[in-house]
């Protein structure tokens, strides 16, 4: 009887541990900071928005990760898009879109983890090059309690220099 007792107190304190031991990236992640490093060769954010430094005033990114999928949504503006109607109702100029669909990057598709590093394959994105065969982006992350850090740091091109780390938040 003994025994058990010391089993059922063993298996109540080392299964909780174990279970936070083993966090997953699963769930709903949303951006709250990104952090650009200067390089040589001058090479700021990939999206030409903000300078080296960590910024938090950002517009909204999710991230999304299932059991095997993942799916991203980023506006990457330094400022909001415009919302307000078009100079001629119905005719959008090629300013006026490029305001729009400019800075905003959406993909989804599968995704496969091994140790800290996350592989990301696009089945379908707004740039077609990234759906394409053999394309994948892969990211070292960090993952701390409701944070997540993603860095990319390699595609189907090669190696990712003076990446851009995103910081996210647990939103479910």
């Amino acid at each position: 009887m003994k025994r058990i007792v010391i089993l059922v107190v063993f298996l109540a304190v080392v299964m909780p541990m174990w279970a936070q031991s083993r966090q997953s990236i699963q769930g709903v992640w949303r951006v709250v900071e990104i952090t650009i490093t200067d390089s040589p060769a001058g090479r700021r954010d990939p999206f030409g928005a903000f300078p080296v430094g960590t910024h938090t005033n950002l517009q909204p990114e999710l991230m999304i990760f299932t059991a095997k999928h993942y799916s991203r949504t980023t506006d990457t503006g330094a400022r909001p898009r415009p919302t307000g109607p078009y100079k001629t109702p119905g005719k959008p100029t090629l300013e006026e879109l490029q305001a729009e669909w400019g800075p905003f990057v959406a993909n989804a598709g599968t995704y496969e983890v091994s140790e800290t590093t996350v592989t990301l394959r696009a089945i379908v994105a707004k740039n077609p090059r990234a759906q394409s065969d053999g394309n994948f982006t892969k990211l070292t992350f960090k993952l701390d309690g409701n944070n997540l850090w993603l860095t990319p740091v390699q595609t189907g091109a090669g190696q990712i220099p003076n990446p851009v780390t995103s910081k996210f938040v647990r939103a479910e």
